[in-house]
């Protein structure tokens, strides 16, 4: 027995050196084995969910707003944490890239119209949106006594409710939004869901244009920000789960390799962004190793969405045809 545990001894200290001897020369063994054995890779990131609620829209203008080291405090938005070798230590360090601070142009038109039929959803109602692919759907299901009637009655008595607050509050903060990496246009609402919803409903069957007005607010994203990041670095997502960080930080540590990371918006909290500067050869070897595994690159997911994002500007010119309010 103490002659095998003599042998699993020296066989793990081989291995060691074995690894060792590797990575000195350039091949992140233990990232490798980390790799191979994480089943939950990200090699995509999910599109926007197809419901009525607006938060599920992927939240890229908050990516990296500044990341949280406890209940109190919060670091400015583009800190980046990470890992280095500083003299023959490897330590924990932060830099600011203020591409971050830019990273979306959110533009607010004053007065903007557009027609009842143009809203996908909104950002709040007593319904559960993210059950519902259309406002049809909420109101067939959950407020029939609202549609009972397909008659221009029954429509002004929706659009009478006082809720509707872009209709009938001269001050509101409730507004029409637009991200353009997702092209749907939503109504920001503090109340009213439903009887706007069934005034949609009825309108599109009469049919009658109901055309609103409020503000809009348009969040686009920066290209020229996404191109700086992308010039300075090789961007991924990993998984954000105590095995494969404290695994990777390791396997990053014994390489020797830069890194550095922060937060992913909405709905991709399980991950986390990983950056390796372009400049280090060891944080390349690294950004190899991870394209091969098929995980998720980050700055051409954002640069493939903000190329895109012209066909919704484009809608949005279409449909911002002044037409006057409706008065009920």
């Amino acid at each position: 027995m103490a002659t095998l545990q003599r042998v699993s001894s020296v066989t793990s200290i081989l291995k060691l050196l074995a690894d060792s001897v590797r990575e000195d020369f350039g091949r992140p063994v233990k990232l490798q084995r980390l790799l191979a054995a994480t089943p939950d890779l990200p090699t995509r990131l999910s599109d926007s969910a197809p419901c009525i609620l607006a938060s599920s829209v992927p939240a890229w203008h908050r990516l990296n707003d500044g990341i949280s080291l406890n209940f109190q405090d919060r670091l400015p938005r583009g800190t980046l944490m990470g890992w280095k070798r500083i003299g023959g230590d490897y330590r924990g360090h932060k830099i600011h890239r203020s591409e971050y601070e830019q990273i979306c142009v959110e533009t607010t038109v004053k007065g903007w119209w557009c027609d009842i039929s143009d809203v996908h959803g909104f950002s709040g109602s007593k319904s559960k949106l993210s059950e519902f692919s259309s406002t049809d759907a909420m109101v067939e299901r959950n407020s029939r006594t609202m549609i009972d009637e397909i008659t221009p009655e029954k429509l002004a008595e929706n659009l009478a409710h006082d809720e509707i607050r872009i209709l009938h509050r001269k001050k509101t903060t409730d507004h029409f939004a637009c991200y353009q990496w997702d092209g749907r246009l939503w109504l920001m609402n503090c109340g009213g869901s439903h009887h706007f919803a069934a005034a949609k409903y009825i309108a599109s069957r009469l049919p009658q244009r109901v055309p609103l007005q409020a503000d809009l607010r348009v969040y686009a994203l920066n290209e020229e920000a996404i191109s700086s990041l992308r010039r300075d670095f090789e961007m991924f997502v990993v998984p954000n789960h105590a095995a494969f960080s404290n695994g990777f930080g390791d396997a990053m540590r014994s390489f020797g390799a830069t890194w550095h990371w922060h937060g992913m918006p909405a709905p991709y909290n399980q991950t986390r962004a990983i950056l390796l500067p372009r400049g280090e050869r060891r944080s390349m070897r690294v950004a190899e190793d991870l394209a091969k595994a098929g995980v998720v690159d980050l700055g051409q997911v954002l640069s493939n969405l903000a190329a895109n994002q012209h066909k919704s500007i484009d809608r949005l010119r279409e449909q911002s045809v002044e037409r006057p309010r409706v008065r009920t």
